[in-house]
């Protein structure tokens, strides 16, 4: 198959609200030097009141089809990936689409935890490749803040909100190469929703439905999986890891990237690492596109230049790909 899919632009939306360490320790009875040691992590933003997976989809996706001087009604698909949408029905893809003002394209949501804007690129990428649409909106939106229990310091301090949108579609060069996608579902416990729906339906007395996590295992797991991950994109990518200009490791722990980073051997700042993870926190299906644009915007990196891709989660799920890097709005 030919390839024609690229990503032709990205906008984000970042919550206003700053959360740092300090506010957040009290609470988990640490102190911001124990969070960063664990973590990596600064501060995170947490959307507030008004703002919902849906407004923030939204304002990502309408800030890079304005950047791209391109109208809504040109995009006939918009897939959206998230897992902290609260209505399981409807979906939200169509409620942004509508918001656009797209002319009605297909529109669906894609729940694979933090890797779902991973497998939106490549569904997209395969859409357009296989002749099946021409312009797609991939967004990935998380609040976060909404799904996890701010006195459980196994992940209170490691996530955050904000949405991210891209813009694929036939490009020239810089194409999307194929993708690399799994699960491995023997550790679907390690990433969870506790009490599941059906218990907290049975005894309303049971505390609210909350993201859980057990951290060292999915550390383990991903220092010990990611790293030969990376090595499978850039073969199924048909690049050498000597050809890669920007690595975009999913931003889960500052921890794990810098030990993939070290297995790579791309410690040596030949490569440009991603690593919006101190400032934004871990924000799922967000992650990737806001570690691009901060990326671009600090001038570590620009468009044009070979990256690669990889995010995981909950599933637990993986999906990566190579690319070229997009323009930002």
């Amino acid at each position: 198959m030919t390839l024609q899919a690229g990503i032709s632009m990205i906008g984000v939306y970042r919550p206003d609200r700053i959360v740092s360490n300090a506010e957040l320790a009290p609470g988990l009875n640490v102190n911001d030097e124990w969070i960063i040691r664990r973590t990596g992590i600064t501060e995170r933003r947490f959307a507030g009141p008004h703002e919902t997976v849906t407004t923030m989809a939204t304002k990502a996706a309408d800030t890079a089809l304005s950047a791209a001087e391109m109208r809504a009604e040109l995009v006939d698909m918009v897939i959206l990936a998230t897992s902290t949408q609260l209505t399981q029905t409807p979906a939200c893809a169509p409620a942004v689409a509508a918001e656009l003002g797209c002319r009605h394209p297909a529109a669906f949501d894609i729940s694979a935890g933090c890797s779902g804007y991973a497998h939106g690129i490549g569904q997209a990428a395969a859409l357009i490749n296989a002749g099946q649409a021409d312009t797609i909106l991939v967004i990935g939106s998380e609040k976060l803040s909404n799904n996890i229990d701010l006195e459980e310091p196994s992940v209170a301090p490691i996530f955050g909100d904000g949405a991210g949108a891209a813009i694929v579609t036939r490009v020239d060069s810089g194409h999307i190469r194929r993708t690399v996608w799994g699960s491995t579902g023997e550790h679907a416990d390690l990433i969870r929703q506790e009490p599941t729906w059906e218990e907290f339906r049975a005894d309303p007395t049971l505390v609210a439905p909350s993201l859980r996590m057990d951290g060292t295992a999915v550390f383990r797991w991903a220092t010990a999986t990611v790293p030969s991950l990376v090595r499978r994109i850039a073969e199924a990518g048909e690049i050498a890891l000597s050809e890669v200009e920007v690595f975009i490791p999913h931003q889960a722990n500052q921890r794990i990237i810098d030990s993939v980073v070290r297995e790579l051997g791309w410690e040596n700042q030949s490569v440009a690492i991603a690593d919006d993870v101190r400032r934004s926190g871990n924000t799922s299906a967000a992650a990737l596109p806001l570690a691009i644009d901060d990326l671009v915007n600090s001038a570590r990196a620009k468009p044009g230049q070979l990256a690669l891709q990889v995010s995981f989660g909950a599933g637990l799920s993986y999906a990566g790909q190579v690319f070229g890097l997009p323009k930002v709005a």
